[in-house]
């Protein structure tokens, strides 16, 4: 498996590490046992990644799925001095910055987009094509729906969850970008939140904890309850 890849003289790779062809591994990575990394994936100088690990799988329906899955991907590319946890899974097509934590048991599905400095904790999970830019921290057991856009400075309490289909499909097609979620720069969304679909959070808005978000919450204002209302 680590035939045909470029690696630093000065990178780790666990004996039992499976490594695909035309990887890039840059100086001072470490590769902890178990990893899988799929053919092509690039990783950035100084990240170290933790056992059991699998970056680059390519996403895999039953036939029963409302979005079309996309027929080629790109590699993984990860940034320098990440650090991606143990039991991680990022799919194909991921992006990710520099200076990046995946937590223990996070998974990220196809075509996301990580910014630098990025906090995405343990047991964190998003959907595809979800944006998350620099400096943003999403905090433990914390669900990302697909096309989600998460802005600078953000901050996402632990156990939130984000949705985007208020028709709750079993069949037929994918809702698509009118759900889309959008938390704008620097606003703070509480732990154990509930954000429905087409909502946008404003620039520095605070989302109480435990609130049902159901409309669009102004910028600078705050808001709590089931459904969420301003206060104060």
């Amino acid at each position: 498996m680590q035939s045909n890849m470029e690696k630093s003289e000065t990178a780790y790779i666990a004996a039992t590490a499976q490594i695909g062809e035309d990887c890039v591994i840059g100086k001072d990575v470490v590769i902890h046992h178990n990893v899988i990394l799929y053919p092509g994936t690039k990783v950035g100088a100084g990240t170290e990644i933790f056992d059991g690990a699998v970056i680059g799988r390519p996403p895999k329906g039953a036939g029963n799925l409302v979005h079309e899955i996309e027929k080629t991907f790109i590699p993984v590319e990860i940034g320098e001095s990440c650090v991606i946890g143990c039991n991680a899974v990022i799919y194909a097509s991921n992006k990710i910055g520099d200076n990046v934590l995946i937590g223990d048991c996070a998974s990220l599905r196809e075509g996301c987009e990580i910014g630098n400095n990025v906090v995405f904790s343990r047991l964190c999970t998003t959907n595809h094509h979800v944006v998350i830019k620099n400096d943003a921290k999403i905090l433990d057991a914390t669900h990302i729906t697909s096309r989600t856009i998460i802005e600078e400075e953000v901050f996402v309490g632990t156990g939130v969850n984000t949705t985007n289909d208020n028709r709750m499909t079993i069949r037929g097609s994918e809702v698509g970008e009118a759900n889309v979620i959008v938390l704008k720069r620097g606003c703070k969304i509480g732990s154990g939140a509930t954000l429905l679909p087409n909502v946008k959070i404003g620039e520095y808005a605070i989302v109480g904890a435990g609130s049902v978000v159901t409309k669009n919450v102004e910028e600078k204002s705050k808001v709590m309850g089931a459904p969420a209302i301003i206060k104060g």
